[in-house]
C-alpha cells in the first residue's frame, strides 16, 4: 500500500506546487484510483487538491494540503472555493476543517452563490447546520435573487428547508422574479400532481 502522505512530503520538499492540478492529488483523492479521464477533466475546470479533498471528505489530506500552504479560498473555473465542494457533496467533516484554518464561508461563485446555497441545492443539512453555525449570511442573495431557502423549496430539500426556517430564513424574501420560497413550493407540490 502506497504511504501518500510520505509521498506528499517528499513532494514538497522537492520544491512542488500543491495549488496546481496534478495527477497524484486525483491518485489521493480518488482513494488511489488513477483514472486519467478524471485527470483530464478535473484539470480543465480548475480544480485543486484541496477541491478533491473537500469532494471525498478526505479529513487528512485537507489538514495536510492546509498545512503546507494550500491557498483554503482557491477558486476553480467557476468560482467555486473548496467550501463550495464540501457544500455540495455533504462533506460536513471537511468543511469544519475548512472554516477553522478561515475559508471565508460567505464567499460567492460566479453565480453569487455561496456554500450555503449548495448546501441547500443539495439538501446538505449537515453542512448547512455548520455552515449557519459559524455565521453564514442565511438570507444572502445569488445573482438572481435566491436565498438557501429559495432552492431548498426549489429542490424540495424537506430537512434543509425546516433549519432554514429555524435557523431565522426569511421566507418572505422575494427574488428577482418577485417569487417567495412559498411560491416556489407551491409550484413544486403542484408540479407533482
Amino acid at each position: 500500500m502506497f504511504n501518500i502522505p510520505f509521498l506528499w512530503e517528499i513532494f514538497l520538499s522537492n520544491g512542488a506546487n500543491i495549488n496546481v492540478r496534478t495527477a497524484l492529488f486525483v491518485f489521493e483523492a480518488n482513494n488511489n484510483n488513477l483514472h486519467s479521464e478524471t485527470i483530464e477533466k478535473k484539470a480543465e475546470e480548475g480544480i485543486t487538491a484541496l477541491h478533491y479533498a473537500a469532494i471525498n471528505n478526505s479529513q487528512e489530506t485537507a489538514k495536510f494540503l492546509i498545512s503546507h500552504g494550500a491557498n483554503i479560498n482557491e477558486k476553480a473555473e467557476k468560482g467555486k472555493t473548496a467550501l463550495h465542494y464540501a457544500a455540495i457533496k455533504n462533506s460536513k467533516d471537511t468543511a469544519k476543517i475548512l472554516i477553522s484554518h478561515g475559508a471565508n464561508i460567505n464567499e460567492k461563485d460566479d453565480e453569487g452563490r455561496t456554500a450555503l446555497h449548495y448546501a441547500a441545492i443539495k439538501n446538505s443539512q449537515e453542512t448547512a447546520k455548520i455552515l449557519i453555525s459559524h455565521g453564514a449570511n442565511i438570507n444572502e442573495k445569488d445573482e438572481k435573487g435566491k436565498t438557501a431557502l429559495h432552492y431548498a423549496a426549489i429542490k424540495n430539500s424537506k430537512e434543509t428547508t425546516k433549519l432554514l426556517i429555524s435557523q431565522g430564513a426569511n421566507f418572505n424574501e422575494k427574488d428577482d422574479e418577485g417569487i417567495t420560497a412559498l411560491h416556489y413550493a407551491a409550484i413544486r407540490s403542484n408540479s407533482r400532481r
